[in-house]
Parts: C-alpha cells; sequence; structure tokens
C-alpha cells in the first residue's frame, strides 16, 4: 500500500475514534458529517439527491459503500481505494472527487465542527500533491 493510501486509511480511523494522532473531533457528532447535510452550496433538492451521485461516482471505480455514502468516512474510505492506484487515470479520479466532493464538504464541515480544520488542510495539500504528480 503506498503513503497516499495509508494517509486516508489513518483519517478514517481518526475520525471513527479508533486513532486520534492526525486531528480530534471536538464536540462533533460524526453522524452528521454528511455532504447532504453539509453542503450549503447546493440547494435542498440537490443535497438530497448527493448519496446517489457518490454512490454512482462510486461504482464507477468499483467501491461499494457500506454505509451512507455521503458520509465523510465513506468518502475517505473510497480515497484511501483510489488512492492505491497512482495510475494517470486513477490521479485525475482522485483530483476530481477531491475537488468536487470531498474537500467541499469538509469545508463546510469546518462551520458545524470547527476542529475539520485539520483535516481540511490535509485534504488540500494532498490535492496540490495530485495535481503535481498530473503535471497541473
Amino acid at each position: 500500500m503506498n503513503e497516499r493510501a495509508s494517509l486516508y486509511l489513518s483519517l478514517v480511523l481518526n475520525l471513527l475514534g479508533k486513532m486520534r494522532n492526525l486531528f480530534t473531533l471536538d464536540n462533533c457528532d460524526i453522524k452528521k458529517l454528511k455532504a447532504s447535510k453539509l453542503r450549503k452550496d447546493y440547494d435542498a433538492v440537490t443535497r438530497s439527491l448527493l448519496p446517489r451521485a457518490l454512490a454512482e461516482f462510486y461504482n464507477n471505480y468499483g467501491f461499494e459503500a457500506r454505509e451512507e455514502p455521503d458520509h465523510l468516512v465513506t468518502m475517505l474510505a473510497f480515497m484511501a481505494q483510489l488512492a492505491r492506484d497512482e495510475s494517470q487515470e486513477s490521479l485525475k479520479a482522485q483530483l476530481r472527487f477531491l475537488n468536487s466532493h470531498l474537500i467541499p464538504t469538509v469545508k463546510y464541515g469546518v462551520e458545524a465542527c470547527p476542529s475539520l480544520k485539520a483535516l481540511l488542510e490535509i485534504l488540500e495539500a494532498d490535492a496540490e500533491e495530485v495535481k503535481k504528480r498530473l503535471h497541473v
């Protein structure tokens, strides 16, 4: 497993409370960390469609969500799987997912849970790393 895939697995474990070395969720309800609840840049109807859109994105890359597709833990687990593949096609999908779904969800999540700021910084730094690998 490569370093980026390991990073995303660590982020999942961190959110689930199994590991606390990357950031803490001070008084945050993990159950509420869903794109369909957090994304204020979409109207209510569009937010309600996010779980289905994310599930389709996952299916396109052979990932089956065991939990709610729009939950932050599921989104990070998907990135862990994608990050295992360092091909150009996979890197493009990773960057698209980071920029279209994961980073915006966490940005809005910071409003509800300020301790997610550290996670946001990690994701933004990773997006920059992916851009470098893609020579973008």
